[in-house]
């Protein structure tokens, strides 16, 4: 059996930066091999705007990182004195943020788009907002948005949301609120556990992931009851010296169970690619559902995970290598699990013969 150490969550360790920014405390360090990228994004965005001197311009790049822009559009917006231009990549300029500066801009806050109105990048002069206070944020008339993103930044800068969706993303984020300063360790990443799954269903095998435990913060954890029909199994391991779960292929499913198969996303896009792509090789239909969010993430996963092809989406080309399948970019991936390669590895040579 290969034991796996999984990058921590992106989602809890993003909240807690911006948390340590709010509160004045010292941020996490990111020194750690299994800090994703765009951890260490939002880690150096942060200080660097600690460490300028008040009122001094400063330009930020935060690439395709959709959290880093949403949390720091919310966050420069209240920090008085900042005058700083969020800067992206093209793909980052498509996907929209009109939503959260309309709301701060209910507030007072003085934002400007520097290219197309409703996406970034942002220009952003930080002042004392206008209240802590609004009625709702939801969906437009004719856009499905990325509301969860924009509600946490919001909530994570004190604003309170009288009426909100409300989805795992956010009992995350209010959770992490009340229980702040929380020094228990940051978790591992659910999302990232998906690949293992994928692995598991489409290879067989035996994979132990450590330090991932029944009670998470993540909604992500759904990904065992999700693959559960797809003929892998989850053991949990909660010994103090080895906790984690271990995957097992579940051989007494049967094919006829599984010729199709409905799974709503709404609340877990980030394991679309992995549960589609298991699906697809495995000859099962999947009745995807609650797909509106995944043409706004890092690709459009559905049209990159029908093509086989990532569009530099981190999750969409894992997903492509846990199935053996050609992968155009593999550089994307350090953006949530730095050590995936080198773990693909381990596992696939696990599984070789010996001669």
């Amino acid at each position: 059996m290969v034991s796996l150490s999984l990058p921590i969550s992106k989602s809890i360790a993003n909240r807690k930066l911006l948390l340590q920014s709010m509160h004045g405390d010292p941020l996490m360090g990111v020194s750690d091999a299994y800090i994703p990228d765009d951890v260490r994004l939002l880690h150096d965005a942060l200080q660097t705007i600690a460490d300028t001197p008040a009122a001094a311009p400063l330009t930020l790049h935060l690439a395709n990182c959709g959290t880093a822009m949403r949390f720091l559009t919310a966050y420069c917006a209240q920090k008085e004195g900042t005058d700083i231009l969020l800067e992206c990549d093209e793909r980052m300029s498509e996907r929209p943020i009109g939503q959260e500066v309309e709301a701060l801009q209910r507030l007072g806050a003085d934002i400007e788009y520097t290219g197309t109105v409703g996406f970034p990048p942002l220009h952003i002069r930080g002042k004392r907002l206008n209240g802590n206070r609004l009625p709702f944020i939801g969906k437009t008339a004719d856009t499905y948005l990325d509301s969860t993103q924009f509600i946490s930044a919001l909530l994570l800068i004190g604003i309170d949301i009288a009426k909100c969706e409300e989805s795992p993303y956010i009992r995350m984020t209010r959770q992490m609120i009340r229980s702040y300063p929380d020094h228990s360790p940051i978790e591992r990443d659910w999302s990232a556990a998906a690949f293992w799954y994928e692995y598991v269903a489409l290879h067989g095998g035996e994979v132990f992931l450590q330090d991932l435990r029944p009670s998470s913060l993540q909604g992500d954890q759904c990904v065992a009851d999700i693959f559960s029909r797809l003929g892998v199994q989850t053991r949990y391991l909660t010994d103090p010296q080895q906790t984690g779960v271990v995957l097992t292929k579940d051989s007494s499913l049967s094919c006829t169970e599984r010729q199709t198969y409905s799974v709503n996303f709404a609340n877990c896009p980030d394991l679309y690619p992995a549960v589609a792509i298991t699906c697809e090789q495995s000859g099962i239909q999947l009745n995807a559902q609650g797909t509106e969010r995944l043409p706004l993430k890092e690709s459009n996963r559905l049209k990159a995970v029908k093509e086989h092809t990532t569009y530099h989406d981190h999750r969409v080309a894992m997903a492509l290598l846990a199935a053996d399948l050609p992968c155009d970019d593999t550089d994307c991936i350090s953006k949530s699990y730095p050590d995936y390669l080198s773990q693909l590895r381990q596992v696939q040579d696990s599984q070789t013969p010996s001669h």
